[in-house]
């Protein structure tokens, strides 16, 4: 499919605050200058054009007494990033551990649904426009060294991983060899290669990696078939069994700037984390083979180390390029596979929803319903920490876009029934937190409460696009610049903490938040 889906944009997650109280006094971590800059001029390039936003009602304030911030000074620390393109050291300690390696040999096309070996999960489909794969066969063509490795999860991340990597469209070998020290690959894993609508003339190749030990080192590398067919070596880390300590690296709208884009990248690489997170708006069109590719060399490494959840945003708007590259868990629905979907990660459950929907009633009904059943199930003992993720913010004051209302609307009762602790989103250009909140709708802002009772907002699409300044400040927010970065999120059983960070490293703010 290479048709745009027609952009029915609703700011989606899945939030959740529970209980009711007076306002905290929520003293801030760090000082900081607030800055009103002024929206960006049409030379900078008009806000989402690919697909504006829909029009969404007017929000009634509650007058609420809650000074904002104002920002910290930059001290920038030095920046000391492996190189993107570096290759990890040989020096990790392994074990032979876990189960004995002998998958089968599988030939010729893939029937779906399809279960890769070890895996405890199904694949339906490669995305609704690719309905036909074949499996590994040693053919080289004239390009088969791996471009655009990266790496996403289909089932639990604490034993499974998907890599993923594109060549020319002849080549067919798509094998991975893997192990716990980069000196001994000693195991092989074979998956399967398909073609799809905008890719360029190029073949897209998907590994499944199932049966691995939680919260270990692997070291790998993709491709084979001839010589100079074979990536370089990276690693990567499988999820802990249970709530142990993980960092998050957390960002969105990278689109229209790769050079901007990967000085993001090389400084959240530095960081050490486990899990990249992004919010939507990785290129300008998603369906431009093109952009794609220039995200993915802007920053081989972070790809090719940090397992990704990703977010589909008006930017990539569904398109065929986007559903076929990115591998991502099945919610088991009629409606919205791997649109919406929930996944453990260490202490953090991760609910991941879309609102750039095909049909409005996948956010008023199907998504509806999916919060339900997956908010409601949550382990506490296990996952202590909710977070929802999705693109367009349920609270901002950008001048460039505005709260979505529709999605508070539909959502609002859900949020107030489960404690989500956070709601992760992008789309505006800028970085803006808020107090805790609850009782949101589409026609109110809903209160400030105390931590333990309300959701945290954070907004920060500063991946690269053009900067966005804001309209007048609102009771509800905590701190918000006009900067370019990431967020690095740290879970514990006990503890959840978001750094938000600029492109140089200095720190906008640190908020602890409250189980």
């Amino acid at each position: 499919m290479n048709t745009r889906l027609p952009p029915l944009t609703f700011a989606p997650l899945l939030l959740v605050a529970i209980g009711c109280g007076a306002p905290e006094d929520d003293a801030p971590t760090a000082t900081v200058v607030e800055l009103d800059a002024a929206p960006p001029s049409a030379a900078d390039e008009a806000p989402d054009a690919a697909a504006p936003p829909p029009d969404a009602p007017a929000l009634d304030a509650v007058p609420l007494d809650a000074p904002a911030l104002d920002a910290p000074a930059r001290d920038a620390p030095p920046l000391d990033a492996p190189a993107l393109d570096a290759r990890p050291a040989a020096d990790a300690p392994g074990s032979d551990a876990g189960p004995a390696w002998s998958p089968p040999v599988e030939r010729g096309a893939v029937t779906f649904p399809y279960r890769a070996y070890q895996c405890r999960y199904s694949i339906r489909a490669v995305s609704p426009g690719v309905r036909a794969a074949q499996f590994h066969a040693d053919v080289a063509g004239a390009a088969p060294r791996p471009r655009n490795l990266h790496l996403t999860f289909a089932g639990d991340p604490s034993s499974s991983v998907v890599i993923q990597w594109s060549t020319d469209a002849a080549t067919a070998a798509t094998e991975v060899r893997f192990g716990e020290r980069a000196g001994a690959l000693d195991r092989v894993a074979r998956g399967f290669s398909f073609t799809y609508a905008g890719g360029a003339g190029r073949r897209q190749h998907e590994v499944h990696l199932c049966g691995l030990a939680a919260g270990r080192t692997y070291y790998y590398d993709a491709g084979g078939g001839a010589a100079g067919g074979r990536s370089a070596g990276h690693r990567f880390v499988t999820a802990p069994a249970g709530p142990s300590t993980v960092r998050a690296i957390v960002t969105g709208d990278s689109r229209t700037n790769p050079a901007q884009w990967a000085v993001v990248a090389r400084r959240a690489l530095a960081e050490g984390a486990d899990l990249l997170v992004l919010s939507g708006d990785a290129v300008a069109d998603g369906a431009s083979q093109a952009q794609w590719d220039a995200l993915f060399d802007a920053s081989p490494e972070l790809f090719a180390t940090l397992p990704a959840a990703w977010s589909n945003g008006n930017h990539e708007y569904l398109a065929e390029p986007y559903l076929a590259q990115f591998a991502l868990p099945d919610h088991g629905g009629a409606r919205g596979v791997e649109q919406w979907y929930a996944l453990t990660y260490g202490p953090l459950r991760l609910v991941a929803l879309n609102d750039t929907v095909a049909a409005a009633t996948d956010v008023s009904i199907a998504q509806v319903d999916f919060l339900r059943a997956t908010l409601g199930s949550v382990d506490r003992a296990r996952t202590p920490w909710v977070l929802g993720l999705h693109h367009q913010p349920m609270y901002t004051t950008s001048a460039s876009h505005g709260s979505n209302a529709a999605v508070r609307g539909a959502w609002a009762p859900l949020f107030d029934r489960y404690h989500v602790n956070a709601d992760l989103a992008g789309h505006v250009h800028s970085y803006e937190s808020t107090r805790p909140l609850r009782g949101g709708t589409s026609a109110s802002e809903g209160a400030i409460v105390p931590a333990a009772m309300g959701t945290r907002y954070f907004n920060f699409g500063g991946g690269g696009a053009p900067l966005y300044g804001f309209a007048a400040t609102r009771p509800w927010i905590r701190l918000r610049e006009s900067t370019r970065g990431y967020a690095v999120l740290t879970a514990t059983a006990t503890t959840l903490t978001w750094t938000a960070k600029r492109d140089d490293g200095t720190v906008i703010e640190t908020v602890d938040l409250a189980p």
